[in-house]
């Protein structure tokens, strides 16, 4: 095994690391487990039997026989010594796990109890070493196989090595897991160490194929694998059980592997790690200490010191992978890329890390992404170097960093603390000190991307060009030495000295740099703002949240002097206000500006901020009242620090000369001014009674009264130190009455009441007095009456005051609602003839009634009003065509309204007497005109036929002309609803003469 050629923290011999490795194994054994449930205690010794059941230490029993005869629940208890694996032939001997036995080793061989072992002094060996000794090809394959077991199957305080002989075949299980091989097993592996075991291909010391298994103070060193994992291989295959390995309070030491994963290999599977450290490793491709792909993993609280030899990250490689970092620190990393950690096509968070002293030949000399995302928060990346990005490469990633404090990082050729390729960093509360490029770039070089810092320090940096930074970027809230950078975009960045501290831990897990108390970068945003710094502490601590990684927790200050004082208005308080400070965190305190703040408005000192500064460790400023009396307190605060605070009070001058004013005699309804004034006194307040139960405040107030009268009006004068009064008497008369009017709620119907309304358009204190026509009187602005018999009332009212009086009257209608109302008529009439209907009326007296006919004509006829309110009210009606129709009439008076119906039955009158009347040119081709004629019927229809064979023609008055000459009998049919008749009349037509014959005039004849 080669050392690094690196400088660690604590640099080491191989020989004495590996000194260090046994005894944290020792150590780890010491830890005792937990006994499960008991079945059987085996005893076992390397000079055991080979017959009984094992049951003492004085009939103790080979390891192998043993565990042959153990069962589910049973324990195997193994004395200190070495035990080889005879089950098997040769090369291929194992220890094989049953499921749910346990085997724990460290015993002497007199206990009675897992608790009084000690395996410091009597160490349990498990050994693959069958052949000759010290020679490896001939050890036996797999020291330990565990296939199918669940976690009650324990192996607890034992020590495996020396496994790993020669294997057949090209990734077979005899090439795999030289200490222990795995095949979906889950067994509880404790205070266990493996040392010295080898695989020719992968798992080195364990080789873990779709299982679960549970590691718990275990020691993986000087192990190996000619392929992939040398301490731990573990993978999940295409059959997806199992793969998530937990591993807590262990350490892997100096391991390797021909390619990947020194010390532990992980293939799709989701391992969970804590408290573990990872030192010493190699591997010659990628991932000397671990190596993760295509799964998810969780490491917590773990170390990676001085792993080295890998191409690509020698401390993590993480290829197409989601892992979570939690609490780790790397140290003395070293590769070609990316020397601590190396991102590839990977999901990465990552919470308080710690990445020191790390080299890469090139790119990254802490971490290198590559097309990943990452997040990191609370991050000290310091002293590390490469090429290109001595502390972060970053290569078309997404990358976010908060608290990140990026120091003395160094490239030899550009970004001395990060090189963005393609990426646009995010970068909230960053802090970049002391970082060199040798060319460009001193802190940040970017290409083909735009990074964003805020909140952000940048001081200290240098390069050939650009000492901040070369390439496009956003600046917000930022100090950057020299100022905003050339082609970056700046939005609030100043040059001001930071006033920075040494890089360091000062609370938290990670290393930071501190800044110090006159510092420009304390309370200095409000914007983006984290919700703690680098170490955990709560921003803000002051008024803004403090730029960069760490936020000053400030000075505490003390009140020393001042405090609880009480002056009068416009006076200096006797005593000044002095605070002391101490600095939270230990740096100086004198110079440091300290602002006394009082209430912008009210009781409060004047001026109302003063500003001074600390001096041999205290501040105080004099300070004088304003002119409000009242408490208040005053706010101390220095930047960075949490504020405290001095009550005063200040007090009221004396009252004196207190005069009061009113505008007169005033009208009820009408505002009343009342002015109060004092010669003396500050912050007088002034109290009205104004002796209607009324109350009021201020120097100049008004009053309505509602009522008139003489009233007595007290003002009160009063401040903090004094009150005093004064009396004045004010009269008070009504408005004069005008615009009186009067309504009721008439008609009002016989025995029901009538209500009376008074309204006036003006006047005060009225009085209103009613007649109500038939000798009823009453009271009151509204007012209800009875009166006991129909008839038309007027009433009379009477408003008063004081000061006029007026009367109006209204007249009411009261009228004894209709009962008893029926409509009489005949049932039946006919078309044209008139029918008669009649309305009687029982009770009441009607004023309207509407008729409706159901011929859509509307006919209305006052009711008989008569003296002695005729019953009756009678109506003819003429209908023009049959049928049945609905009679409704609506007979109302002013309180009520009655509908009643009837029907009747109008038939058509019956034909009589029809015959035909002509007239027109017995001709052919003359038109002759036929009309029916009948003394009586109605609805009458008339059908002809005209004796020609011509169609028979509808209607009552027809024409029709005769193409042929001769006689003819005319047929006429009248029709209607009730019957028909049947008339007819004989025409002789002829063919008129060529030529007039003498001079006879030619009359046609006509016939009725």
């Amino acid at each position: 095994m080669r050392t690094p050629s690196i400088a660690q923290p604590a640099a080491k011999s191989f020989a004495a690391l590996l000194v260090t490795c046994l005894l944290l194994a020792v150590l780890l054994f010491m830890t005792q487990a937990t006994a499960q449930s008991v079945g059987t205690v085996r005893f076992v010794s390397p000079s055991g039997q080979t017959t009984g059941s094992c049951g003492s230490w004085e009939s103790a029993c080979k390891l192998a026989y043993a565990m042959n005869l153990a069962v589910a629940g049973d324990q195997v208890w193994l004395k200190a010594g070495t035990y080889t694996p005879t089950v098997g032939i040769g090369t291929a001997a194992s220890f094989t796990l049953t499921d749910g036995v346990a085997i724990y080793g460290g015993f002497f061989g007199n206990e009675t109890a897992l608790a009084q072992r000690n395996s410091t002094t009597n160490v349990s060996t498990l050994s693959g070493d069958i052949g000759e000794t010290g020679v490896m090809s001939d050890n036996v394959w797999h020291v330990v196989v565990a296939s199918n077991v669940g976690p009650t199957t324990i192996l607890d305080g034992v020590t495996i090595r020396d496994g790993g002989g020669t294997g057949p075949g090209l990734f077979g299980a005899p090439a795999n897991g030289g200490g222990i091989y795995m095949s979906h097993a889950s067994p509880t592996i404790a205070n266990v160490t493996l040392f010295n075991n080898k695989a020719e291909q992968m798992g080195g010391a364990i080789y873990v194929h779709s299982g679960n298994p549970q590691l718990t103070n275990v020691g993986i060193y000087s192990n190996s694998a000619g392929l992939n994992g040398g301490g731990i291989y573990s993978e999940v295959t295409y059959d997806g059980i199992g793969g998530r390995i937990a591993i807590t309070s262990s350490a892997f030491y100096s391991n390797s592997a021909g390619l990947f994963g020194g010390g532990l290999y992980n293939n799709a599977g989701s391992p969970q790690l804590s408290n573990v450290l990872f030192q010493g490793h190699t591997a010659k491709l990628a991932g000397s200490a671990i190596y993760l792909s295509k799964g998810s993993a969780t490491i917590a609280d773990t170390q990676f010191i001085g792993n080295y030899g890998a191409s690509w990250g020698s401390g993590l490689y993480n290829k197409e992978n989601s892992v979570v970092l939690r609490g780790v620190i790397f140290s003395g990393s070293q590769a070609t890329y990316g020397a601590a950690i190396f991102n590839s096509e990977a999901s990465v968070t990552i919470e308080n890390l710690s990445l020191i002293s790390s080299t890469a030949k090139y790119n990254g000399g802490g971490i290198l992404s590559d097309r990943s995302f990452v997040t990191i928060t609370n991050a000290a990346i310091a002293l590390n170097s490469a090429k290109y990005g001595g502390g972060m490469y970053n290569d078309t990633s997404e990358i976010v960093l908060t608290n990140a404090t990026f120091y003395s990082n160094t490239a030899s050729a550009d970004g001395g603390a990060m090189f963005n390729d393609a990426a646009s960093p995010i970068l909230t509360h960053f802090t970049g000190v002391g970082n060199r490029a040798d060319h460009y770039g001193g802190a940040i070089y970017s290409i083909l991307g735009t990074p964003v810092v805020r909140n952000g320090i940048l001081w200290g940096n240098s390069a050939e060009k650009g000492g901040a930074m070369i390439g496009t970027a956003t600046l917000v809230r930022s100090i950057v030495e020299g100022g905003c950078p050339t082609g970056v975009s700046c939005t609030s960045v100043w040059g001001e000295n930071p006033i920075l501290g040494t890089f360091g831990k000062y609370g938290g897990s990670v290393e930071t740099i501190p800044i110090l108390t006159l510092s420009a970068a304390i309370d200095r945003s409000s914007s983006d703002c984290a919700a703690t710094d680098a170490r955990g502490v709560a921003r803000p601590q002051g008024t803004g949240c403090d730029l960069g990684a760490y936020e000053t927790r400030g000075l505490a200050l003390t009140v020393a002097g001042g405090n609880g004082q009480a002056k009068e208005v416009y006076k200096t308080y006797d005593q000044p206000l002095r605070v002391t400070a101490t600095h939270v965190e230990g740096h100086a305190v004198d110079n440091a500006s300290i602002t006394f703040n009082s209430p912008a408005s009210g009781a409060a000192t004047n001026p109302i901020s003063q500003t001074t500064v600390m001096a041999s460790g205290q501040a105080s400023v004099t300070v004088r009242a304003n002119g409000y009396s009242g408490a208040y307190s005053v706010t101390v605060r220095a930047p960075g620090s949490q504020p405290v605070y001095f009550n005063l009070d200040n007090l009221d001058a004396p009252i004196a000369g207190l005069e009061v004013g009113y505008s007169g005699s005033t009208p009820v309804g009408q505002a009343a001014l009342f002015t109060a004034t004092t010669q003396g006194g500050t912050n007088v307040s002034f109290a009205w009674d104004f002796g209607d139960a009324s109350t009021g405040s201020g120097g100049q107030t008004f009053h309505i009264y509602q009522l008139a009268g003489t009233y007595h009006v007290t003002v009160t004068a009063s401040n903090d130190t004094a009150s005093t009064q004064e009396f004045l008497e004010i009269d008070v008369y009504d408005v004069a009455l005008a615009g009186l009017t009067v309504s009721n709620s008439g008609p009002t119907v016989l025995g029901a009441s009538t209500t009376f309304t008074a309204t006036a358009q003006a006047g005060t204190g009225l009085t209103y007095y009613w007649h109500f026509g038939d000798g009823g009187q009453a009271s009151g602005t509204s007012v209800a009456h009875t009166y006991a018999a129909p008839g038309v009332y007027t009433a009379t009212v009477t408003a008063a005051n004081g000061t006029s009086n007026a009367q109006s009257q209204t007249a009411v209608i009261v009228e004894q609602a209709l009962a008893g109302v029926s409509l009489q008529g005949a049932s039946s009439g006919e078309v044209g003839r008139a029918v008669s209907f009649a309305v009687q009326v029982g009770a009441g007296q009607a004023s309207r009634i509407t008729w409706q006919f159901g011929d859509e004509l509307m006919a209305a006829a006052p009711a008989e009003a008569s003296a002695g309110y005729a019953p009756w009210a009678s109506v003819d009606h003429v209908y023009a065509a049959p049928g049945t129709y609905q009679v409704i009439a609506t007979v109302a008076n002013a309180v009520s309204q009655v509908q009643v119906g009837t029907s009747v039955a109008i038939r058509d009158v019956a034909i009589a007497d029809s015959s035909i009347d002509w007239s027109g040119q017995l001709e052919i081709g003359q038109t002759l005109n036929f009309i029916a004629r009948m003394s009586e019927g109605t609805s009458v229809s008339c059908i002809w036929d005209f004796d020609d064979g011509t169609p028979p023609l509808s209607g009552c008055d027809v024409e029709h002309t005769y193409v042929i000459g001769g006689n003819y009998t005319v047929k006429l049919w009248t029709v209607n609803s009730i019957g028909a008749a049947v008339t007819k009349t004989n025409l002789k037509v002829t063919d008129p003469t060529p030529a007039a014959q003498g001079n006879a005039l030619y009359l046609p004849a006509i016939r009725r």
